[in-house]
């Protein structure tokens, strides 16, 4: 093997570029061949009108080349545009295998074909003329082939004109990306960095003297036949911490980057941290392979201990790459790391492998969130991808100041040298239940606030969705005001200090005293105005919703009468639009510990109104939407990563399975997600079955095999509840009738014994 510094590869070579879309007997054809100068378009039309032109493809391809910053062709020796019309597509295919043929006659040498469309193979197979030229597919994004009705051939052409700008430099990257991971340019498949990576992680085991575990299924090859494991075995809980509460002060979001790669590169620090139990013994086993852990006796953190090292030196060569040549693949798969272990796409997935890094990782982010606080700052949430922060500061450029402070001190640490901490939002103040249910004011970056400006308040709160519409207007109307009226009050007496301090002439100390004051007559002014204007509002909207529902009861009533359809019994206050609206909206008001007393009593007066008991059953307050969300999903077309909350997320409920990347849009294969349900589902079905027994006093594990009874005298029981794990069981039920999963539907209802 010879590297590209001693022999060149393909320093020059001509290609030729073939993008194919189709909708319902409709499709285009576009052949771009940069060496002849020409671009041939096919419109496969079934009816007569005729909408493309040359001059339109030419000014269409010019503004491609524009937005990708590639330097259109001169209009004197420019590109000529040729526009052929067919009524089937394999008369459109006959046109393109002649044009292939001339080039191929007029321009010798070698060439390569790069095609686009959603079935190369098959593309292949009609134009027969391609079997002559090595063949590139580029991955197709499926909404190119979703036409309008109306308009349909400008449309698409004028998305095959920027494919074809884009070609060339799709082609000159991906020449590179071959010089770079010495792979030849035709082998590459779909997703190319889980490629890259399998092929760098491949040669430094191989280069340490490693048996390669390869394997399609998600599964590693370790020999022998493993009937019990799935190809979800390696599902892991993500730590996510959240602390509710109104957060008055400025706040700010950070996200988190590199923690994969940060905490594989210091897990000895980490595991010297933890005593050595966290890696197990740093010892080179024989083989260097895999033991099973019956007959060995070893763990799998000392059964995977030398590939974990091989996957350390390779991220150590990317990083080095990426820092001192500023190589952008070997950066692409540092930032991919994670998604790379746990993607079952992986030939090299090893759920072993992926643990021991998410322990580590684990252990790195809890000692980061332990770092802050010892820096003075309250964590509201965190996960692996961001983190929320109360500065403690009520002024914005003070709460910056201090975030850079932190951020400088963070990154001094020698164990947080390549986490990146990304501030991506402030908030003036910030009303939060977990991730789904905030609310808050975005602080600007300008930040000047003149008096009669109007100020955004944001409100994401997932729990309204499951009250009727109109309530919902008045539950976010009743927050907003919740959110804006402390902080005006806050703004206007900030307003009076700074021109009592102007006046003065002189500059004032603030201190811990005066801050203190501020507060408690911050606290002074919400609880007057939950007492006063909260009341009154809240009493008025509950009055309005009660008097509509009797209308509305009276009028299904006389229905039923008149039908003779019998009432069915049951929770008299089940449905209740007003007592839904009353818990919801004090649920949220009593987030704020400094006003929750006030908050509580109007609560009672509220439901005292609509004849509910403060303590009784129906008053409490229960989230409607427990939820699943589903790590890790790739985006077939542009490689985006993201998590999927399958019962919150709007576009999902929906029904619209798209990327979230505003220029891709490229659809998730449906399959592919029930496929990764059923696996899960079955995984947690059999950890239900096999797990341990704890005993109902001490809650020690059963260890003895015969025991009736614990030593203590304590008799045992599940350690999963089964009412607990048909609360999980149905969430997925849940998921699959609304999403129509009906293979995860017919597991679920069989595992539920639903019949």
């Amino acid at each position: 093997m010879k590297t590209t510094t001693e022999c060149s590869y393909l320093e020059e070579i001509t290609f030729f570029y073939l993008y194919h879309s189709a909708s319902e007997g409709r499709a285009i054809y576009v052949g771009y061949f940069p060496a002849a100068k020409t671009i041939s378009v096919v419109v496969v039309n079934p009816y007569q009108n005729k909408d493309l032109s040359a001059s339109f493809l030419e000014k269409q391809f010019r503004e491609a080349c524009q937005a990708l910053s590639i330097e259109p062709p001169a209009p004197r020796n420019g590109i000529s545009f040729k526009v052929d019309y067919v009524g089937y597509i394999k008369d459109a295919e006959s046109i393109l295998q002649r044009a292939i043929n001339s080039y191929r006659n007029e321009h010798h040498g070698p060439t390569i074909a790069v095609i686009e469309c959603s079935n190369a193979q098959l593309m292949k197979s009609c134009i027969r003329a391609l079997d002559d030229f090595p063949c590139v597919d580029i991955p197709s994004n499926a909404r190119d082939s979703n036409y309008q009705i109306l308009g349909w051939q400008q449309a698409a052409a004028k998305i095959g004109m920027q494919r074809c700008a884009a070609s060339t430099q799709w082609v000159n990257e991906r020449i590179s990306l071959s010089r770079y991971a010495h792979v030849p340019l035709g082998n590459f498949e779909l997703d190319w960095l889980i490629f890259t990576a399998d092929i760098f992680l491949s040669r430094a085991l191989r280069d340490s003297q490693q048996i390669l575990w390869i394997s399609d299924d998600g599964l590693p090859d370790l020999g022998g036949v493993s009937e019990e494991d799935t190809c979800f075995a390696d599902e892991v809980h993500q730590p996510v911490l959240t602390y509710p509460g109104a957060y008055r002060k400025v706040t700010v979001e950070l996200k988190i980057h590199h923690l994969a790669v940060g905490a594989l590169l210091k897990s000895n620090q980490v595991n010297e941290m933890e005593g050595g139990s966290l890696l197990g013994f740093d010892q080179d086993l024989n083989s260097g392979a895999y033991f099973a852990n019956e007959q060995n006796g070893c763990d799998e953190a000392t059964s995977c201990a030398p590939a974990f090292r091989a996957l350390k030196q390779l991220i150590q060569r990317c990083l080095a790459d990426a820092v001192t040549s500023g190589n952008v693949y070997a950066d692409a798969i540092l930032q991919h790391l994670y998604r790379w272990l746990c993607s079952p796409q992986s030939k090299l997935h090893d759920p072993s492998l992926h643990r021991i890094l998410h322990k580590v990782m684990q252990k790195v982010f809890a000692l980061l969130l332990a770092e802050f606080r010892k820096l003075g700052a309250t964590i509201l949430f965190a996960n692996f991808s961001k983190i929320i922060v109360d500065t403690g500061r009520y002024d914005l450029s003070a709460a910056k100041v201090y975030c850079d402070s932190v951020l400088k001190t963070l990154q001094s640490r020698d164990l947080f040298e390549w986490i990146e901490l990304e501030p991506v939002q402030y908030w003036h103040t910030l009303l939060f239940m977990d991730q789904y249910n905030y609310g808050g004011i975005p602080a600007k970056s300008d930040d000047i606030i003149r008096e009669g400006t109007q100020v955004d308040i944001v409100s994401s709160w997932n729990i309204a969705e499951y009250l009727p519409k109109k309530i919902q207007d008045h539950f976010v109307f009743i927050v907003s005001q919740f959110m804006y009226m402390p902080w005006n009050y806050a703004q206007k007496q900030a307003a009076n200090r700074a021109s009592l301090q102007d006046d003065d002439s002189c500059t004032p100390s603030i201190t811990v005293a005066a801050a203190e004051t501020f507060e408690s007559h911050m606290t002074e002014y919400l609880k007057g105005q939950i007492s006063s204007y909260f009341t009154e509002k809240l009493l008025g909207i509950v009055r309005d919703t009660v008097l509509h529902m009797k209308v509305m009861n009276r009028s299904e009533n006389d229905q039923h009468l008149s039908s003779g359809v019998p009432q069915l019994s049951g929770n008299s206050h089940k449905g209740d639009a007003a007592l839904e609206f009353i818990k919801h909206v004090c649920c949220v008001l009593a987030l704020d510990q400094n006003v929750q007393h006030d908050t509580l009593v109007m609560r009672k007066n509220l439901l005292k109104y609509v004849r509910v008991r403060e303590f009784a059953p129906e008053a409490e307050f229960h989230d409607h939407c427990p939820s699943f969300i589903l790590p890790n999903i790739i985006c077939s077309y542009c490689n985006d990563c993201r998590d999927l909350d399958l019962s919150r997320d709007s576009a999902l409920l929906v029904q619209e399975w798209r990327c979230a990347v505003p220029q891709c849009g490229q659809p998730y294969d449906r399959e592919v997600m029930e496929n990764a349900l059923l696996q899960i589902i079955r995984q947690r079905e059999r950890l239900y079955h096999l797990q341990d027994l704890v005993c109902v006093r001490c809650n020690q594990v059963k260890a003895a095999h015969l025991a009736e009874q614990c030593s203590c005298a304590g008799s045992f029981r599940c350690k999963e509840d089964v009412t607990e794990f048909h609360k999980k069981m149905q969430v997925f039920l849940n998921i699959a009738v609304h999403q129509k999963f009906q293979l995860l539907q017919e597991c679920t209802s069989w595992i539920l014994e639903i019949r």
